[in-house]
Formats: structure tokens, C-alpha cells, sequence
């Protein structure tokens, strides 16, 4: 199996979230977005929402976070927010 990306998910409180993961899927400003890896350098702005990702065990993850910024490049998935928690059950 090829390697996974990196997945880091920073707040003003420091690092939330520090993962590898074959897929992602972010909230982005006109919907969610999608990230495999290789995926082509992208900045983009993060709406509040779901974080999605899936580990290379197949095991899925899930994370509320807030307004941010998304960076993806060399297979390193960056997002730097506001707020992040876990979903609430009725969420998942």
C-alpha cells in the first residue's frame, strides 16, 4: 500500500490532531472537498463543519472543527482553525 499523507489540525491551543491518513474530506468554502494522496498544492478557506479521514486500517475518524484555513501540499494535509471537538453521537 503507498504511504499515507499527514494529517495536523492546529488551534491557538496547539496541535488537536496529528494522523495519517489515505483520504480526507474537509469543509471547504463552496462544499466539502475531497484529498487523495498526491493531491495537486491547494489553500483554501475552512468552513465550519465535519472532518473526515481514513486511517490506511480502514478505520474512519470524524471531527467537528470550525472556520479556519486548509493547506494541502507534498502529501501533507495542514488545518489551522478555530474550534475543533468530537461529534456528537446524533452527528455520526
Amino acid at each position: 500500500m503507498a504511504d499515507p499523507m499527514i494529517l495536523r489540525v492546529l488551534t491557538e491551543a496547539g496541535v488537536a490532531v496529528e494522523d495519517q491518513a489515505t483520504s480526507i474530506v474537509a469543509p471547504g468554502e463552496v462544499g466539502y472537498l475531497g484529498m487523495l494522496r498526491n493531491h495537486a498544492p491547494l489553500v483554501t478557506t475552512l468552513q465550519p463543519g465535519i472532518l473526515m479521514w481514513q486511517r490506511a486500517s480502514g478505520e474512519q475518524r470524524r471531527l467537528v472543527v470550525g472556520a479556519g484555513l486548509l493547506e494541502i501540499a507534498k502529501n501533507r494535509c495542514t488545518l489551522l482553525t478555530s474550534t475543533v471537538k468530537e461529534p456528537s453521537p446524533a452527528s455520526n
